[in-house]
């Protein structure tokens, strides 16, 4: 089983879309040293790593954003506040310290076409592992408030960790092909809360399932490159973050990684303007 972290773009010599950030981020310790095949894998093959959804509708997440470092599309993200967006720690890594590289496109379903906002500060978690992937959350902070409007709005954050086997939204502007090209529609799909007893089991011999990560399974839909930083939700509230999971991105048994936001909800909200 082969494994990718992480669902943000990848970077080697495959050709890409002008706008289209190609960076293959690092891989958790664990899995390098069990899969060193890993190291120099190829993103261009004929295996299927569609997430499987649809075209969403206005109205399906008015909170989804498009992160853009510098001009090209890497990521997703979460309308938190009025300016204050929730992304992957992994999204920014390396970059932090400069948050000119970053805007957000929102009020759209059209990554190519929308208003953008410039970055003005980036909070990093500050036990953030490159390593392990742990504690993988980030909030930017935008140079001016967002303009709500009927497609433009926050998501609340949950209190509480959604039980085992609900239903889950994600939504996201990843890959529907390994290889290919980035779809300019937002998608959405639909996975399903696991336990963290039965995730740690599947993925706990390869890279340790901490409190602070989210488990949620789909064989036939999943998030995968491009997604990462995205929304996870339940009955309109944020619960997680696109962080890591399988190189196939689907999988019949390997469940995605994402970050729980009811158990970083305190750093969140400090990290909150």
């Amino acid at each position: 089983m082969k494994f990718i972290i992480l669902f943000a773009l990848i970077a080697i010599g495959t050709s890409v879309a002008i706008g289209e950030q190609a960076i293959r981020l690092p891989l958790p310790d664990a899995i390098t040293e069990k899969f060193p095949w890993m190291i120099n894998e190829p993103l261009n093959d004929e295996r299927e790593r569609i997430v499987g959804g649809s075209n969403a509708s206005p109205g399906d997440a008015v909170y989804q954003i498009a992160l853009f470092r510098k001009d090209s599309f890497t990521c997703g993200g979460s309308l938190i506040s009025s300016r204050t967006v929730l992304t992957a720690a992994h999204c920014v890594f390396g970059d932090e310290a400069t948050p000119s590289y970053f805007k957000i496109r929102y009020n759209t379903l059209d990554r190519t076409n929308g208003p953008t906002i410039g970055v003005s500060k980036i909070y990093r978690h500050n036990l953030y592992s490159s390593s392990t992937i742990d504690y993988d959350v980030a909030t930017l902070i935008l140079s001016q408030p967002f303009t709500p409007s009927a497609n433009a709005d926050i998501i609340p954050l949950t209190t509480s960790e959604p039980a085992d086997g609900t239903k889950l939204q994600i939504t996201g502007w990843g890959r529907l092909k390994s290889g290919g090209t980035l779809p300019t529609i937002l998608q959405i799909a639909s996975v399903t809360k696991m336990s963290r007893t039965k995730c740690s089991s599947t993925w706990g011999s390869v890279n340790a399932i901490t409190n602070r990560m989210l488990c949620a399974h789909n064989s036939k839909q999943a998030s995968c490159n491009g997604d990462s930083g995205g929304p996870l939700v339940s009955n309109g509230h944020l619960v997680g973050v696109v962080s890591w999971g399988p190189s196939t991105c689907l999988s019949t048994k390997y469940p995605t990684i994402y970050s729980n936001v009811a158990n970083l909800r305190n750093w969140i909200i400090s990290n909150t303007v």
